[in-house]
């Protein structure tokens, strides 16, 4: 991973682990979303790397990789994204949805302890 002077992006591991793929962080400047707007991140499903631009503040950071690996974990519990053609639009209820958010959380934090750490525990000491 290249370096950065943001300490978040500077310290992260190697990949995000969503049990069935480990998503690579790659961080890289100027990164757009593809229609050349500028963006924190990109989630790409195809090659299974999450891309995080490199001149963002760590409050900026923080956000963002949680947002991005949040599309990975959506995507885990089939909730597809445009790689698949759409957005899955999605009729469900309240308890569906917060035990799927439940598990996910675990997952996060079950295979990615180090990353759940840096996210969750260091960054609000």
């Amino acid at each position: 991973m290249k370096k950065s002077k943001n300490t978040l992006l500077s310290s992260l591991p190697k990949y995000f682990d969503v049990g069935w793929a480990k998503f690579t962080f790659v961080v890289k400047k100027n990164l757009n979303d593809g229609e050349g707007s500028k963006c924190f991140g990109i989630t790409d499903f195809n090659k299974f790397i999450i891309f995080l631009e490199e001149d963002m503040s760590d409050i900026e950071a923080h956000h963002t990789i949680i947002h991005e690996c949040s599309h990975a974990l959506a995507d885990t519990l089939g909730l597809g994204g445009p790689e698949d053609g759409c957005e899955d639009k999605v009729e469900t209820t309240n308890e569906i949805i917060t035990e799927s958010m439940c598990r996910a959380f675990l997952m996060f934090k079950n295979l990615n302890s180090e990353l759940w750490e840096k996210l969750f525990e260091e960054y609000y000491e």
